[in-house]
């Protein structure tokens, strides 16, 4: 299982929304054959594997491995259950279930039918390789990192309008190259008026993410970047839903307005999602981040910090809980969401 997590990682950044499958194939307890999925709409991990078999006739006596249950339904390809079904594997060891509505165990019952099928095999480390995957299909949201830089006395800014430059010219481009690979990128109402930022990619060669932000009393004027042509924006307002050139305009319920901190953002990530965002970064500001820090609404948290800089006061930078504040130790601290990796455990663990 940890050679299908290996060869699985091969194709990361190539399969767009689907996720990361590796397969091996064993016979004699040797592998004679593996495979993974190397790019969006090509065959899938097990399609490959099995390929690679020059003599079909064995595999009846062979053990295949996959980190995430085989598809059962018609997509850019075939289903592999299909595939493998044909082959009346002896043994087929599956990582985890699938939680995507058309599998979700549904490949899984098909494959008992021919073969001793063992599902549950690493599977911490087989959800944690595709988690936004698992977090996309189970709670129907963007996968969401909370990303901020700041000084080595704890500060994201000073109190003076504008940015303050915390980041180096390296990390500004890894920043970049992050926003490149994410389909949105959110600001608090604050940071938009006070900081103007143009939220693109524009340091890097790469597609710019969807701009969205919060314009509750009607404040935001036509000249701000984050409603320039450069890149699609969704506002949420009180005033009204409507499309204007490239930015759209949510309408917030009154309903929803009397609802707690924790709700609220809950339903703007299912709101986000019906609109196939599937991964969202929140740069900021402060007020915004710790919103989401403290509903737990979060999957990965990126901290960049200047331990160059002290600027003694301004605005700071949000609070992690207390088990988290001690990861806190580079320049770049990457910390996830061990949470929502344990709920999504337990959730297949009751039913593997």
């Amino acid at each position: 299982m940890n050679e299908c997590i290996r060869l699985a990682n091969k194709g990361r950044g190539k399969t767009k929304t689907n996720p990361l499958v590796g397969c091996v194939i064993v016979h004699n307890r040797k592998i004679i054959s593996s495979g993974y999925h190397e790019k969006y709409g090509d065959n899938h991990a097990e399609v490959n594997a099995i390929n690679f078999v020059k003599n079909k006739e064995i595999l009846n006596k062979c053990t295949l491995y996959v980190n995430l249950e085989p598809c059962s339904h018609y997509g850019k390809t075939p289903p592999c259950t299909k595939l493998i079904q044909k082959y009346n594997f002896k043994n087929i060891v599956i990582g985890t279930i699938d939680p995507f509505n058309k599998v979700n165990g549904k490949g899984i019952e098909l494959l008992k039918e021919k073969s001793n099928v063992i599902v549950g095999v690493l599977t911490r480390e087989c959800i944690k390789l595709n988690i936004s995957f698992f977090v996309n299909n189970l709670y129907k949201r963007p996968f969401v990192i909370l990303k901020w830089a700041e000084t080595n006395d704890g500060f994201i800014n000073n109190n003076n309008s504008g940015i303050l430059e915390i980041s180096s010219d390296e990390m500004k481009i890894k920043n970049h190259k992050w926003r490149s690979k994410i389909d949105s990128i959110m600001v608090g109402t604050k940071t938009v008026l006070n900081d103007n930022p143009l939220l693109t990619t524009r340091h890097v060669v790469g597609k710019n993410p969807i701009r969205i932000s919060f314009d509750y009393h009607d404040r935001f004027q036509k000249d701000l970047n984050i409603l320039n042509k450069d890149a699609e924006t969704i506002i949420f307002n009180k005033k009204e839903s409507r499309k204007l050139d490239n930015v759209e305009y949510i309408k917030i319920s009154k309903d929803l307005e009397k609802l707690d901190n924790k709700t609220i953002l809950t339903k703007i990530l299912n709101i986000l999602y019906s609109k196939d965002i599937k991964s969202l970064i929140v740069e900021g500001g402060s007020k915004l981040l710790q919103s989401y820090i403290d509903s737990n609404n979060w999957d990965e948290i990126r901290i960049i910090k200047n331990k160059k800089l002290n600027i003694f006061s301004g605005i700071k930078a949000p609070k992690l809980p207390v088990k988290l504040e001690n990861k806190i130790k580079n320049d770049l601290t990457v910390i996830a969401n061990n949470q929502v990796i344990n709920n999504i455990e337990q959730t297949f663990h009751k039913r593997s």
